[in-house]
């Protein structure tokens, strides 16, 4: 005889009361830590990731259990099933079947998303995971430090959750966050407006094309927002990036810090291309010998600042590939080069 399967009981409207309530929370905890002068409380960043993001999950987890209509199937749906062993059958063989009963803990996010797959519920996971990875960063790094991160994230988060709550869930925001909502409206209508003000200030400082990407990688060392605008004056003066990449300064518009542009593109550069030389891996970042700015990507053999390329690109001999170093070997590798030399030299 199977062993009989006990499951926790769900009450999904309290699901659904405990997700509202969750987010709210976060709401509150976010405008604390940001009020200005003395009435800010940092510590507060933290609380609101993790309020938001429980929020978000028990949301996800309401709307699983309305898939159903058995109570017991959206029990099944919200916690975690018992572990399936292989069992004797007596006959030499084996059955698969459940040891124990429902765990009292529910699913977590990768189940709740292969859920969501199995019912064609939709929703940005992209931001869902820079959300779950905001509040695991911020359980190890002093709150102060990442209050724009904090900033930018509710900014993402409120198109996903404005989504979510009227195409899923078939109600108006507004109507069941009430004041959370309006101040999840006006700092998302902030930050669009503010990003775009900063890429059309960009546009009038001349940053090489090549960088681009790197600046919009850019965030503020202090708070970890991305907006970030080029200084006012620099524009007055007419200096750029390109040109006057040692005195072009950003000022981050979340929490005031400025700092040289140039040098916060370049780490981005590294970051992305940092390597381990203990691998055996080559680095595919250098210093570029024409503009001197660490830009080199090496498997494109390109400047990202300055967009200068090798003139030699493969040894005219043994037709190997050719790096900075080689470009004065007249189109050879060093060791044909060498080759060279002496053969002209005994010649």
């Amino acid at each position: 005889m199977a062993p009989q399967i006990l499951k926790p009981r769900l009450d999904a409207e309290k699901l659904r009361e405990n997700a509202l309530t969750s987010i709210r929370l976060g709401v509150e905890d976010f405008e604390r830590c940001r009020a200005p002068g003395d009435g800010g409380d940092p510590a507060r960043a933290l609380s609101a990731i993790r309020n938001l993001f429980a929020g978000v999950l028990l949301l996800f987890k309401y709307k699983i259990a309305t898939c159903v209509e058995a109570p017991d199937d959206a029990e099944a749906l919200i916690f975690n099933p018992p572990e399936v062993m292989p069992h004797p059958d007596g006959n030499g063989g084996i059955h698969w079947g459940p040891v124990g009963k429902f765990r009292n803990t529910t699913i977590d996010v990768v189940t709740i998303r292969k859920r969501f797959e199995t019912f064609e519920i939709e929703v940005d996971w992209d931001v869902i995971e820079k959300l779950q990875s905001c509040r695991n960063h911020l359980e190890h790094l002093h709150p102060a430090h990442t209050l724009g991160e904090v900033a930018d994230f509710v900014a993402e988060l409120f198109p996903v959750l404005q989504d979510f709550i009227q195409t899923e869930l078939g109600e108006t925001p507004a109507d069941i966050l009430g004041a959370a909502w309006q101040t999840m409206l006006l700092h998302h209508n902030f930050f669009v407006e503010n990003t775009q003000r900063c890429a059309d200030a960009w546009a009038e400082a001349c940053v090489p094309e090549g960088m681009d990407t790197w600046l919009k990688a850019c965030k503020c060392p202090q708070c970890a927002s991305t907006l970030l605008a080029p200084f006012q004056a620099n524009l007055d003066n007419g200096d750029t990036v390109e040109h006057n990449d040692d005195k072009f300064t950003a000022e981050c518009i979340a929490c005031g810090h400025s700092l040289l542009i140039a040098p916060l593109m370049i780490n981005a550069i590294e970051k992305d291309h940092g390597y381990d030389p203990r691998s055996g891996e080559e680095p595919t970042l250098e210093s570029c010998d024409q503009c001197g700015r660490r830009a080199f990507i090496v498997p494109d053999q390109a400047c990202l600042w300055c967009a200068g390329e090798l003139e030699y690109t493969e040894c005219e001999d043994c037709e190997e590939g050719l790096g900075q170093e080689d470009q004065d070997n007249g189109g050879r590798c060093s060791y044909h080069a060498h080759a060279y030399e002496k053969f002209m030299r005994e010649d």
